[in-house]
């Protein structure tokens, strides 16, 4: 090797991200069923360096799940308008990254996402990963400013009609009034 090429540098941060990002896209497209193998060579690491990081499928899929949930939240508050001080911008947020604003949740919680994939079908495995993460939801929405049984309406049908985008469930006309409607209901807050 001359003097001025140079190896990559190894980042455990960065080659943790990449298994996991390579774990997300090929649990997506093939199942939960996948071999680590074959994660490992899609994030472009050896098997071994996969388990270097998550000595077994339990922790590689724990760590996963723990990165939907922070990318989830992430998500969410990157659609909620920093500008917006009325009651519900939390609320709005949320709808607006469920119904069409966010890629990766459309994805995430499409009928094939990596979700199903997981058979994430109870909340069991999230509560298993970060038992916070109910509070953290339920506070974010009660802070919101809006009627609580209206905030858990809006969030539960914001909720419901992701899972139906992209399939025959939920024409594309039924998702722009569906999400008007719900972004509607986060606009008032009569008692």
């Amino acid at each position: 090797m001359s003097t001025t090429e140079r190896r990559p540098i190894r980042d455990r941060a960065r080659t943790r991200r990449a298994v996991l990002d390579a774990a997300e896209r090929v649990v997506t497209r093939h199942g939960a069923n996948v071999s680590l193998a074959a994660i490992a060579q899609e994030a472009g690491v050896t098997k071994s360096g996969l388990m270097h990081h998550f000595p077994s499928r339990e922790d590689l899929f724990a760590a996963l799940v723990e990165q939907v949930i922070t990318r989830f939240w992430a998500e969410v508050n990157a659609h909620v308008d920093p500008a917006d001080d009325r009651p519900g911008a939390f609320t709005r947020g949320y709808v607006r990254a469920l119904t069409g604003d966010s890629a990766y949740l459309a994805e995430l919680n499409s009928a094939t996402g990596l979700l199903a994939q997981l058979g994430v079908d109870s909340m069991e495995h999230v509560l298993a990963v970060d038992p916070e993460d109910p509070a953290r939801w339920n506070r974010a929405f009660e802070a919101d400013g809006l009627p609580a049984g209206r905030v858990w309406a809006v969030r539960y049908a914001a909720e419901g009609i992701a899972i139906g985008i992209g399939t025959a469930y939920v024409t594309d006309e039924q998702l722009r009034l569906t999400r008007a409607e719900l972004l509607a209901l986060t606009e008032t807050a009569p008692e």
